[in-house]
Parts: C-alpha cells; sequence; structure tokens
C-alpha cells in the first residue's frame, strides 16, 4: 500500500509536471507567436519606412525637377523680356528715323516748293521780258518802216 501511496504520489507529481511543462509549451508557443508578430511588424513598418522613404525622394526629385523648370522658364521669360526690349529699342531707333526721314521729306518739299515759286516768278519775268522786247522789236521796226 506504501509502495502503491508512492506510485500514485509520483503519477500525480508527474501529471502536475507534464501539466507544467504543457503549459511552459503553450506559454512559449504564445511567446514564440507573440515574437514572431513582433518580427513581421517590424519588417512590415521598416518596409513603411523604406516607401516612405522612397516616396520623399521621389517628391524631392520632382520638386527639385520644378525648380529647375521654374529657373528655365523664369530664363525664357527674362530672354522674352531682353528680346522685347531690343524690338523696342529697334522699333523706337526705326520711328525715329522716320520722323527724321519726314522732316527731311517736309524740308525738300518746302524747298521745291519755294523752288517752283522763284521758278514761275522767273517764267513770268522772261514772258515780261519777252513782252517787252516783242514790243521794243515792234517799235523799232515800225519806226524803220517810218524812216
Amino acid at each position: 500500500a506504501e509502495y502503491k501511496a508512492g506510485y500514485d504520489k509520483l503519477t500525480a507529481d508527474n501529471s502536475e509536471q507534464k501539466a507544467q511543462l504543457d503549459k511552459a509549451s503553450a506559454d512559449a508557443a504564445e511567446f514564440k507567436a507573440g515574437y514572431d508578430k513582433l518580427t513581421a511588424d517590424h519588417f512590415e513598418q521598416r518596409e513603411q519606412l523604406n516607401k516612405a522613404a522612397a516616396d520623399a525622394a521621389e517628391f524631392k526629385a520632382g520638386y527639385d525637377k520644378l525648380c529647375v523648370d521654374t529657373a528655365e522658364q523664369q530664363a525664357q521669360l527674362d530672354k522674352a523680356s531682353a528680346d522685347a526690349a531690343e524690338f523696342k529699342a529697334g522699333y523706337d531707333k526705326y520711328a525715329a528715323d522716320a520722323a527724321e526721314y519726314k522732316a527731311g521729306y517736309d524740308k525738300l518739299t518746302a524747298d521745291n516748293s519755294e523752288q517752283k515759286a522763284q521758278l514761275d516768278k522767273a517764267s513770268a519775268d522772261a514772258a515780261e521780258f519777252k513782252a517787252g522786247y516783242d514790243k521794243l522789236t515792234a517799235d523799232h521796226f515800225e519806226q524803220r518802216e517810218q524812216l
């Protein structure tokens, strides 16, 4: 009976140890599952961080391109402004030359009109002189006939 009581105690202890071992195994499995989830979460967060870093790099590249494009457009605008100023200077010179040409043309026209008036006066004087000469010649012939 003592042997059986020892055996029963040993069996009970064995069952208790088996239960503790099963609980420890379950705890270890639960801990491993938690560790595996933590590891998976860590890698997922690392992937998200890597994606965020890639997105940030892509955004920065886009921003840098936008800055370059803006600078290029500003340079084109500056060139267009310079070209417009150069064109305006050329136009202003053309307008000044045209005004100078018109002033010269107006002076030439005035000089021409003055010379025409002088020519008309000289023609009138010559006609008057010829009329006087013709009269003198006629008078001369008339006096000769009378002689």
